[in-house]
């Protein structure tokens, strides 16, 4: 079975529409990425810090760049932590991880005549967690001898790993023989390597698998072992597909999700209008796509350009939606509504950039105005998902906004 994993989701009521070229009221404060042209550090006027400090993480200005690295105010995810319930069950998400608990190997003692004459009974959980930026994966088993009759008053236990094409088992055992009584339990670590070229492409997903030998000390030798995979519905997928990091992660049905808030300080200015394309759209569900297909749909959108502030760095930039780094995006530029987002007298609207090319209230795509360093900010957001979640070609992910 597989944990269900989801942002938490914010409060906080709906933007206008703003596709429908309508200004409406932003609330009771103004987001604080907006454009007051009166005020803004992008337009005309004295250069910041911070305006500096982005652009060096993105010096072209685009916001592409920004898409596959993360956003320089997100955090480091936490650590992968897997949360071992439901026994006899494997349960993963993600990048949480993926444990066992609880299941069972029974080991019979039989006389000269083939009758039953003790039994042994054994629990193992495991533990296993991926790493969104290696392709170590690390994993801690225990056995545990939780019941015993008749004759049988001890067990030896050995264990042995391995996986499938695509990964190379490092520790092949957590422990050597060990010899438990009842209750008594043993620990150990085993180690994997992903390896995303050896199916001659830059990924590769695969199974662990597990077999233990149960002997009885003082008893004849007999070939009692037990052997399981971990499932074909939660398979590790490693790859090299990032620009910068190799890493592993389990897919699951539930897509990672891609959050924007309407008062984020850097990008709020654009969360309204990309939340109307998505209505219109008619889905909340992208698909990311490689560097080389985001700069081709990068281009298709945003080329040619007229910068408004061309002698002020940083003022002006074309923001593609839906992002250039997905496959929903690339649409030619002239079918998108080119727009310039605004806040005056805490008012928000989108108005045509051109007063030639009046928008219709049906694209479902978009040309924005906005500086430079609003622009690299909303692309951060994606590429924070992209670099923690392990977003490869074709992966869907949702995209929600919130207050």
């Amino acid at each position: 079975m597989r944990e269900r994993e989801e942002q938490p989701r914010q409060g906080g009521r709906r933007a206008p529409h703003p596709g429908d070229i309508r200004s409406g009221r932003a609330g009771h404060h103004r987001p604080c990425g907006s454009h007051d042209h009166s005020r803004d550090e992008g337009t005309a006027g004295a250069r910041s810090l911070a305006a500096e400090a982005d652009e060096a993480d993105d010096p072209a200005g685009d916001g592409l760049s920004t898409e596959f690295e993360p956003d320089a105010d997100d955090p480091e995810p936490p650590a992968p932590t897997c949360q071992v319930t439901n026994p006899g069950t494997w349960t993963w998400s993600r990048t949480g991880g993926m444990c066992l608990n609880g299941a069972e190997v029974t080991y019979q003692l039989l006389d000269s005549k083939g009758g039953v004459i003790g039994t042994g009974l054994i629990s193992v959980n495991s533990t296993l967690s991926t790493s969104y930026k290696s392709l170590d994966i690390n994993e801690t088993i225990t056995a545990k001898l939780i019941r015993v009759s008749g004759d049988v008053h001890s067990l030896t236990l050995r264990m042995q790993v391995g996986c499938g094409t695509g990964c190379t088992t490092v520790t092949k055992q957590p422990w050597y023989a060990k010899t438990l009584s009842y209750e008594q339990e043993v620990t150990g670590k085993t180690k994997y390597l992903g390896d995303p070229f050896a199916t001659g492409t830059t990924r590769a997903s695969f199974q662990t698998n597990y077999a233990m030998y149960v002997t009885m000390p003082g008893a004849n030798p007999i070939d009692s072992s037990a052997s399981w995979s971990s499932p074909t519905s939660g398979k590790i997928r490693c790859d090299a597909e990032q620009p910068r990091l190799r890493g592993c992660v389990i897919p699951t049905n539930d897509p990672p999700v891609l959050s924007y808030s309407r008062s984020h300080e850097k990008y709020g200015i654009v969360v309204p209008i990309y939340e109307e394309i998505m209505r219109r759209r008619g889905t909340d569900i992208l698909h990311a796509v490689d560097l080389a297909q985001a700069t081709a749909n990068r281009n298709a959108t945003c080329t040619p350009f007229t910068n408004l502030y061309p002698n002020t760095r940083g003022a002006d930039s074309c923001d593609e939606f839906p992002p250039a780094s997905t496959r929903e995006g690339g649409q030619a530029g002239s079918l998108c509504a080119e727009l310039t987002p605004q806040v005056v007298n805490n008012v928000w609207s989108a108005p045509a950039t051109w007063p030639n090319r009046p928008t219709t209230g049906t694209e479902t795509c978009l040309r924005l105005h906005i500086t430079q360093r609003a622009n690299s900010s909303a692309g951060g957001v994606l590429g924070s998902l992209r670099k923690y979640q392990r977003l490869v070609t074709d992966d869907p992910f949702r995209i929600e906004f919130t207050a």
